[in-house]
């Protein structure tokens, strides 16, 4: 077009002339010539077309005719549920009786923490734990203060191919074993757990009037436990071996310079390393008074914190580690 329009331009024409001359040249639009103003046409013409497309282009709106009012509709549960579900059924998290959502958030791109809220008889556990567990789609923790989960589930997931694993603080005598030996790394995590078990063990608003025997008892337990971590093997590392150690820490009142095999281990130990924590703990320990000290912690504060982490070694410890799903 550019082309055309130069060849019907000549100085000697105006505008009506030019307009009839082009006329006649689009009859034949193939018959194209270079005139004198062929370049500066074609330049004029392209910038004309790319000035075109940018004010088009800058013009554009996402007007959406029809919903200036807004767009918002009820939602379908189907269609939603066909956005975040998997298609294997169990392999998603039950939220309600027709909407489900995949255990994998990569792909849908939302978190799976949901928090349930109701009160006593409300169904929380009827209608939201139970039917998850029961996907039996993953491994799991469970908190169960009333036992009604395990109840209601255990069978189903142990005929599903777990291990189910039982913490009991009420009834220590049927649960797995739990020991805090298998947590600790280092002498700190042994002065963490010996605060943690004496603080836990303590009545609520319970106080004493001295606290030389709240620090003796801790003296003593550090003592009893760093050895266990420093020079017993780890099959020897728990707490019926501390109950063992306390019950050969004998005492007789009618003589002071008795030493019980409690006394003579740690001796042994002070001979081949002076500076070891084990011994400067038993060390303070034994500035006490001797027999009223050991009387008053073993019969009294002691014995009470230690019975409740004693268990039976049959069962073995959830910090063990196997192939199998573990739901605890």
């Amino acid at each position: 077009m550019a082309a055309i329009t130069a060849c019907a331009i000549t100085p000697d024409k105006n505008f009506i002339q030019i307009l009839e001359t082009l006329s006649e040249k689009l009859e034949q639009p193939f018959f194209i010539t270079y005139a004198p103003y062929t370049f500066k046409c074609i330049l004029i013409f392209t910038a004309a077309y790319f000035l075109g497309i940018g004010i088009y282009e800058s013009q554009k709106r996402n007007y959406r005719r029809g919903v200036e009012h807004g767009s918002a509709k009820w939602g379908n549960v189907s269609e939603i549920c066909r956005r975040y579900c998997e298609k294997q059924y169990t392999n998603n998290l039950l939220l309600t009786q027709h909407f489900r959502m995949g255990l994998d958030g990569y792909k849908h791109k939302r978190n799976l923490n949901v928090l349930v809220v109701g009160g006593s008889g409300a169904g929380k556990s009827r209608t939201y734990a139970i039917p998850n567990i029961m996907q039996c789609n993953c491994s799991m923790v469970i908190t169960d203060p009333k036992a009604e989960l395990l109840r209601k589930t255990g069978g189903v997931l142990e005929r599903n191919g777990y291990e189910v694993r039982v913490f009991d603080l009420i009834n220590p005598e049927t649960s797995w074993c739990y020991n805090p030996f298998a947590y600790v790394r280092d002498d700190k995590d042994v002065l963490k757990l010996i605060n943690n078990l004496i603080r836990n063990t303590t009545p609520k608003g319970a106080q004493s009037s001295d606290p030389f025997w709240e620090k003796s008892e801790t003296a003593l337990l550090q003592a009893l436990m760093l050895y266990l971590l420093h020079e017993a093997p780890p099959e020897e590392q728990n707490f019926p071996m501390i109950m063992e150690m306390l019950g050969s820490a004998q005492v007789k009142e009618d003589d002071e310079d008795y030493q019980s095999p409690l006394d003579i281990l740690f001796e042994r130990l002070e001979m081949r390393d002076p500076e070891s924590i084990a011994v400067k703990q038993y060390a303070i320990y034994k500035q006490a008074a001797g027999v009223v000290c050991f009387k008053r912690l073993i019969h009294h504060d002691m014995s009470k914190s230690l019975k409740t982490y004693k268990a039976t070694k049959q069962k073995g410890d959830p910090h063990e580690q196997t192939e199998n799903n573990r739901p605890v």
